[in-house]
């Protein structure tokens, strides 16, 4: 990544990008996965800053003396800045307000989403924390890129505490229609907080207009420009853009046609793809957001409705368990499991099951391995403000036969307009969807992922941060060179 940095850069989000955790031989330093780290992560070691998180580590204060921990440890490049927190913070702030409350209302799922007055008020007392951290440590008109729906209020706060700097704030997730977004008790403090910054970043134009909107019916005398796309308020212009993030194509590429990761990939073909049977994936967390039951339930509809299939189609789900600590997704887990059994009950025989389930995150060699072995991908979230994994499915199919099965609410489906598009809500279209992609010609399956590359190859992760930086050093008044 080449680009230059005029003003100083702080990075805040509610994630580290390196975890120290302590084991039984010492200190295991993990790098957290993830767009923002693999973009940001290259840049800060090029150029120098800060960079601001929540310290979450079990030996994150032993290798943060004052909270500062050099990145790299033996080479310093940049300083992570941990903020740490206490049980009670972390429950009502990032458990309760974030996870219960913002998430499911910005995914459009209205009765999961539960506030409180008194995760709020730890909430807005979190978001505090985090501002006066980056206050003390940003240098002077220096540049703060912070991220998403956990430090909401940072900007506003930020910027009673240091004027001089210029923010940049991303939200990675949808942002909903105005008659969902309302029913937070807190929507007006909410969107004052995100009014803090000088650039307000979205995944889509859906995204933007949707947020517009939401500044116009709640602050009626603010007059918005929807043509330019920007807001005037408290004698700033703040600009909304809608800036889709992606990933490395190239960085996949190479993975993927190294020799370990290439064996690797003919050894999943091997054991799931044998004799002429199709490989089919999907790779998700466990969140009730990534639709992953009713994906289950369009799979039972295609060996129902296409009986000749079972035997020949084997699928394979990455469920990730996430956020254990909230009840909602301990439940969707078992949920997962019941009718993953009820299918494989229902449809399997002595020497085939159609769905087989790996519980747990794979390193990144032997997910892309998965990728590029992979006939189709199912990629079906209710609601998505991109879905990565789409686009990582198509970076590893350097050999060009996968089809790609993408739900027309995600992100993604904006962008990569050569996925076959289903609703996740439509198991019988999906079910004849799946029979699409599995008897689909390979020239055509050429042809399509042909598009699908050449679109993220000229809108790459790097393409995403030089677009943000470069809009918010022009709003400083400074310019960038690539």
């Amino acid at each position: 990544m080449s680009m230059r940095i005029t003003r100083p850069l702080v990075v805040v989000t509610n994630r580290e990008p390196y975890v120290d955790e302590k084991t039984r031989t010492g200190i295991r330093v993990v790098q957290k996965a993830g767009g923002v780290v693999s973009a940001l992560d290259p840049l800060l070691r090029e150029s120098g800053g800060d960079w601001v998180a929540w310290g979450s580590g079990s030996a994150d204060r032993q290798t943060a003396p004052g909270g500062i921990r050099p990145v790299p440890l033996k080479d310093p490049k940049y300083r992570l800045h941990r903020i740490y927190l206490t049980p009670e913070e972390v429950n009502g702030y990032y458990n309760r307000y974030a996870n219960q409350g913002l998430w499911p209302l910005s995914h459009m799922l209205i009765e999961r989403a539960q506030f409180s007055r008194q995760a709020w008020s730890i909430y807005r007392s979190v978001n505090l924390k985090f501002a006066r951290k980056v206050a003390r440590e940003s240098q002077p008109g220096a540049l703060v890129f912070s991220h998403d729906y956990q430090l909401a209020v940072l900007p506003s706060l930020l910027r009673q505490l240091r004027p001089d700097v210029s923010i940049a704030h991303f939200w990675h997730i949808p942002w909903p229609a105005f008659t969902v977004y309302r029913l937070c008790p807190q929507y007006q403090e909410l969107l004052r907080g995100l009014l803090g910054a000088d650039v307000l970043g979205f995944q889509t134009p859906d995204d933007v207009e949707a947020f517009l909107t939401a500044v116009e019916r709640t602050f009626r005398s603010v007059p918005v420009d929807r043509s330019n796309h920007r807001i005037p308020w408290q004698g700033r212009t703040i600009e909304v853009r809608a800036f889709p993030i992606s990933v490395d194509i190239e960085d996949i590429e190479q993975l993927v046609r190294t020799p370990r990761v290439s064996r690797l990939a003919q050894g999943i073909r091997r054991h799931l793809a044998a004799d002429g049977r199709v490989l089919g994936v999907s790779v998700d967390r466990a969140d009730y957001t990534k639709g992953i039951i009713p994906r289950l339930e369009a799979l039972e509809e295609f060996f129902t409705r296409y009986p000749h299939r079972r035997g020949e189609v084997n699928f394979l789900q990455v469920v990730v368990p996430t956020r254990s600590e909230v009840q909602a997704y301990r439940l969707l887990y078992r949920q997962v499991e019941d009718t993953t059994r009820r299918i494989n009950e229902a449809f399997g025989t002595d020497d085939w099951q159609p769905v087989t389930t790996i519980r747990r995150s794979l390193d990144r060699p032997r997910l892309m391995a998965l990728f590029r072995a992979a006939d189709f991908a199912l990629v079906s979230s209710l609601f998505d403000g991109m879905n990565l994994v789409a686009k990582e499915f198509v970076s590893a199919q350097v050999d060009r036969q996968g089809v790609l099965i993408l739900s027309e609410t995600a992100g993604a489906a904006q962008e990569l307009e050569s996925a076959l598009s289903i609703s996740p809500w439509d198991p019988e279209g999906f079910a004849a969807t799946l029979e699409e992609a599995v008897s689909m010609p390979p020239e055509e399956r050429v042809r399509r992922m042909d598009d699908m590359r050449l679109q993220i190859h000229q809108n790459t992760l790097y393409d995403w941060v030089q677009a943000i930086l470069t809009t918010l050093q022009e709003v400083a008044g400074t310019y960038v060179q690539s």
